[in-house]
């Protein structure tokens, strides 16, 4: 599919812009040196999500069609002496005299060619509901869809597409968080079907410009969200997950290591891009950043009677425009400013006829601002025909010439290096002729703009085999070699996983309904990144000669759907302590790796961590509390013991029964303790 032409003949490539500090102003020298346009890894993305709807034609007045302006908005137009003409070259179609209040949109952004500014902007069949609005541009739905049905939002599919294994935590090289929201509220733009997965949110402001985390959404199922315009929205503020811990510590240490140059607006948004800036300036490789600014429902009182160019709207602008400036300047200073491109948009936007109380009510058709160092700038779109209106007073439908998705596309292609398989996997609702291809947009430069040879290529997830042979004390038959099947034999083994009712606390819905000839009990595997980060928790089955099995009872345990990096294996039973691997385990994609646990001492951690039977080393029995240590609450577990024949967490020599020989087994082990990196309860 050939989406579109961004990449002119004989640019890409070639010549690089070199950036001067202080003002971020764009040069270009014949004596720079090329560089490869396949390098945009560490390239950020930046959202500016402005909540309530803006009202557009407040922000660029189309001069030409001013006596039209005036006369739908005679109480509130603004004075035609007090706009900026943006640019007055361009055609009549396009001129615009911008808001007084945006004053560097035009003197800085614009005239230092780091502006595009998108008009006509939106989604086939027009919601000027707020929360549904926000849930149809955060979903990438097109107005007319159930989009109440689509579970995930673009943001979350284009990163869950570029990163297919990640699960909310670092993974490989990426140590930050793929997404992070500041602001009061967060949206749905991050949710993927299975999970949320695909940020974290800070919020919360303190007097040094950092946004205490306060929530994540990993490995929270989206069907628990209820199915409503608001319920995502609202239930996702009240989720606190465990990658806020794992982030927490990182993002503290960027956040410190960072500076700002630059002195921001002493407001939400000035505090939001100061953040931003200063975890850029850390070194933090988050991918995509949306900050958020409220209170552009400007039904009443949108302007200062009499003074038209002040009052409420004017000062929202005059905050974003001071806020994106410091922003854009910050990152100059610190020769960071190539890395990132900044987007400004709203849900919709205001009708273009006036309400009477000195507001204006809900509209359609938007535009979107684009800025940055890479930006190609210009007006891209027709204005709007401001006599073109709808029953109601809004921007005819009709009119609509970018549709949101495509502008998104752009910045997802020619940005990040999404190929168009990615954009259709992004927008799988749009039709990719009629929304993808329908502007000719290019607002990334030539030289900026990702060539199509180095699109991302997904990392694929780890696919491979472990050949784990691990032994358990008290099951362990010295005569025969192999242990006991007497669990399984007298249908004492419960056919559904059993670490759901221990302190492992594993839910896993692994159930069989028989077991394979040879098993002897189930076992819990745990793999961990060599920082001791969870990969992943599957429940197998143990075998009699100590191979460990997929569900089936002949497959060796398959390791899937996680980054292809080193990692450590833990595994734990009910009964006994759990041991983590010594060595770690490098990717065999599509192979298999022998891993041996009854050899030797030293094939796990710390001292003593194994039982040596003789001819094999087997995992220590006794914890029957599973806190990682063998001690009197054992014993008391053991005491306590029913003597009705079943699946005992007291039963560790698999006779069915609380019985002498485990009381043996545990008096001999008493006192030893498991290691603090896989049992918790002991610390780290």
């Amino acid at each position: 599919m050939k989406r579109r032409k961004f990449i002119q003949s004989g640019l890409a490539g070639v010549m690089a812009p070199v950036f001067c500090q202080g003002l971020g102003l764009k040069v270009f020298s014949a004596s720079a040196l090329p560089v490869s346009t396949c390098d945009f890894d560490d390239r950020i993305l930046v959202i500016l999500y402005n909540f309530g709807a803006n009202d557009i034609v407040n922000n660029m007045v189309p001069i030409t069609q001013f006596g039209t302006y005036m006369g739908h908005r005679p109480n509130i137009y603004l004075p035609e002496n007090s706009l900026i003409t943006l640019d007055d070259t361009l055609g009549d179609d396009q001129l615009l005299g911008m808001h007084p209040s945006l004053s560097d949109f035009k003197n800085h952004f614009y005239d230092n060619e780091m502006l595009a500014v998108i008009q006509r902007v939106g989604y086939p069949t027009p919601n000027r509901s707020h929360f549904s609005s926000e849930d149809i541009i955060f979903k990438g739905a097109q107005g007319n869809d159930s989009f109440n049905a689509i579970e995930d939002g673009w943001l979350g599919r284009f990163l869950k597409d570029k990163y297919p294994t990640y699960k909310g935590r670092p993974f490989g090289e990426e140590l930050d968080p793929l997404g992070i929201i500041l602001g009061s509220t967060p949206n749905t733009g991050f949710h993927t079907v299975d999970e949320h997965q695909m940020e974290i949110n800070l919020s919360g402001q303190d007097p040094a410009g950092f946004y205490s985390i306060i929530s994540s959404l990993s490995g929270e199922p989206i069907d628990q969200i209820p199915n409503t315009e608001q319920g995502e929205m609202l239930n996702y503020m009240s989720i606190v997950e465990k990658s806020t811990q794992v982030y927490s510590e990182r993002i503290s240490s960027v956040f410190n290591s960072g500076v700002n140059n630059i002195t921001y607006p002493d407001s939400s948004l000035g505090d939001q891009m100061k953040t931003i800036a200063k975890l850029i300036s850390g070194g933090s490789r988050t991918k995509v950043y949306m900050a958020r600014k409220s209170g552009w429902d400007t039904h009443v009182n949108q302007v200062n009677v009499g003074d038209t160019a002040t009052g409420n709207h004017a000062n929202l602008l005059k905050d974003v425009n001071d806020s994106l400036k410091a922003f854009q300047d910050d990152l100059a200073a610190q020769g960071l400013s190539h890395k990132v491109l900044t987007v400004v948009f709203s849900e919709f936007t205001r009708k273009i006829i006036e309400n009477g109380s000195y507001g204006t009510d809900h509209g359609t058709v938007s535009s979107m601002y684009v800025i940055g160092d890479a930006v190609k700038h210009g007006v891209y779109g027709d204005n709007l025909d401001l006599s073109d209106i709808d029953a109601q007073g809004a921007a005819n439908p009709a009119q609509l010439a970018n549709d949101y998705r495509g502008v998104w596309s752009t910045v997802l292609q020619d940005w990040l290096g999404a190929d168009d398989g990615a954009l259709l996997n992004t927008f799988p609702l749009a039709d990719s002729t009629t929304v993808l291809n329908r502007s000719e947009l290019e607002f990334v430069l030539p030289a900026d703009a990702v060539d199509p040879a180095c699109y991302f290529e997904p990392t694929p997830a780890l696919e491979m085999t472990l050949d784990i042979t691990v032994f358990l004390e008290g099951f362990f038959n010295q005569a025969t070699g192999l242990m006991t099947t007497n669990l399984r034999d007298n249908g004492l083994l419960p056919t559904r996983q059993p670490f759901s009712e221990s302190r492992l606390a594993y839910f896993g819905t692994e159930q069989v309904p028989s077991f394979a000839e040879g098993i002897v009990d189930w076992v819990l595997v745990e793999l961990q990144s060599p920082s001791g980060l969870q990969l992943s928790r599957k429940a197998a089955l143990l075998r009699e000669d100590g191979k460990v099995l997929e569900l089936d009872g002949v497959t060796m345990y398959q390791v899937s759907d996680i980054y292809p990096e080193p990692f450590k294996v833990a595994i734990y039973s009910m009964t006994h302590l759990g041991v983590l691997t010594s060595a770690e385990v490098e990717p065999v994609q599509n192979g298999t790796y022998v891993l041996d646990l009854s050899l030797s001492q030293d094939a796990v951690e710390g001292e003593a961590q194994l039982k040596n039977l003789g001819s094999v080393y087997a995992l220590i029995g006794g914890d029957m509390d599973q806190n990682g240590v063998i001690n009197t609450s054992d014993y008391n577990k053991w005491k306590r013991g029913t003597q009705a024949l079943d699946y005992h967490q007291v039963d560790l020599n698999a006779s069915g029964l609380p019985d002498i020989e485990d009381y043996e087994i545990w008096e001999a082990n008493r006192s030893t303790f498991g290691n603090p990196k896989i049992h918790k309860a002991l610390g780290s």
